[in-house]
């Protein structure tokens, strides 16, 4: 995997469709080197379960033993009855790999996002909308939303475990 320049200028992408988000999810993974931070409702329309996601995250987590891998949704359902690529990861990898579920005002948030490195990032300003904007070498605004991430993450609980039963 290459690793694009620091002096990289910040560039802006708006997309239309839940499929360009997805194809940004899978863009954002392969360049994180060593820190991915995802937020969503419940992971539903997110098909973080795909084989290609799923071997992104994989190779990712395998990239080194300080990078991690934070997911914080509002509803866990989903994952745990429909993504078992996900589970397995979280097995293997459960030292680096969190999820948790919001609660209090985090619960109410209805924006979702993926941060990479802090710098690399795609939110979509309402969940249920496909409208998504993708912004790469942006220092700036990562740091904004990874500060969002953090107040959510502290509003948050462990949610999902590497057991067999998920509790």
């Amino acid at each position: 995997m290459t690793e694009e320049p620091a002096s990289s200028r910040p560039e802006r992408l708006l997309l239309s469709t839940r499929r360009e988000y997805l194809e940004a999810l899978q863009r954002l993974i392969a360049l994180a080197q060593r820190e991915l931070r995802i937020f969503d409702a419940d992971f539903f329309y997110l098909n973080i379960d795909a084989p290609r996601t799923h071997e992104l995250l994989r190779t990712f987590l395998l990239q080194g033993r300080d990078n991690r891998l934070y997911i914080a949704v509002h509803h866990t359902d989903h994952i745990r009855d429909h993504c078992p690529r996900l589970l397995t990861l979280l097995r293997q990898f459960g030292d680096r790999m969190f999820i948790h579920q919001t609660e209090g005002d985090a619960a109410r948030a209805q924006d979702s996002f993926v941060l990479a490195d802090r710098m690399h990032l795609v939110r979509r300003p309402v969940q249920a909308q496909p409208r998504a904007a993708l912004r790469l070498y942006d220092e700036r605004e990562g740091q904004g939303i990874y500060l969002r991430f953090s107040e959510i993450w502290d509003s948050s609980l462990p949610a999902v475990s590497a057991s067999t039963s998920g509790l």
